[in-house]
């Protein structure tokens, strides 16, 4: 009886570079070429895919997708994981693990609704100039938390950021990691970690924190892609975490 072989892409709102994203048996797309091609040439390789991409409400890629499969739409599964950045990366390498362990697509699906639901995602941004911009701030927020020397803090739910909290810069990495510590206490985690342009310090000392906080049963940090620097800024970092 003939399996079926599906693959898994996304794109580099993931925060996974092309050897990352290879390691680990998914497939990347290049948002700034069209995607129909692209789809096609793995589908030449595959039977099927599932194109896992950010929340739109946060990143346009998913309706680009969307619009892209046209008369490839029943060999190719436009998914909205409700993630971004380090969520949409976890939840990418998560669906390849299972069905390179020959789950089905439905399994894999019901695994990722689980991520959404269960995992948690936290921004931290110092560039609130850039929030501003985007209009990720009220006009008045920025003056008073560069002035303050704040940073703001996001939480990602159902797909839509929540409004920020300030809270000092030196208290980014504690707070943080208090945050996912009071939320799973004791159950064991994957996390997943990004970091924009921040010191090698600053990248070591979220590692250790995070490592001696928290009961990780895997655990990595890579570099913020550039699409969610635009929006956020360069000085940013931002975590993933869910329960195994």
């Amino acid at each position: 009886m003939y399996e079926e072989i599906t693959g898994v892409v996304t794109d580099p709102g993931s925060s996974l570079s092309p050897a990352a994203a290879k390691r680990r048996g998914v497939l990347l797309l290049n948002p700034e070429e069209p995607l129909e091609p692209q789809y096609r040439r793995y589908l030449e390789y595959y039977d099927r895919l599932l194109s896992l991409h950010a929340s739109p409400l946060i990143c346009p890629v998913y309706e680009m997708a969307s619009e892209a499969v046209g008369a490839l739409e029943g060999r190719v599964r436009i998914v909205n994981t409700r993630l971004g950045s380090a969520g949409l990366g976890a939840a990418a390498i998560r669906a390849a693990e299972l069905i390179a362990g020959g789950l089905g697509e439905e399994a894999v699906m019901a695994e990722l609704e689980r991520l959404a639901g269960e995992g948690r995602f936290y921004l931290a941004t110092h560039d609130l100039s850039k929030l501003e911009e985007n209009r990720m701030l009220p006009p008045f927020a920025a003056p008073i938390g560069r002035a303050l020397g704040f940073w703001a803090l996001f939480t990602l739910e159902q797909g839509r950021f929540r409004s920020p909290r300030p809270i000092p810069g030196a208290r980014v990495l504690e707070t943080l990691t208090a945050l996912l510590e009071k939320r799973y206490r004791q159950q064991r985690l994957r996390v997943r970690a990004v970091v924009g342009d921040l010191p090698p310090e600053v990248r070591e000392r979220f590692k250790d924190v995070l490592a001696s906080r928290l009961h990780m049963t895997s655990g990595s940090l890579a570099p913020m892609d550039p699409l969610a620097r635009s929006r956020v800024g360069e000085h940013a970092l931002a975590v993933f975490a869910y329960p195994v």
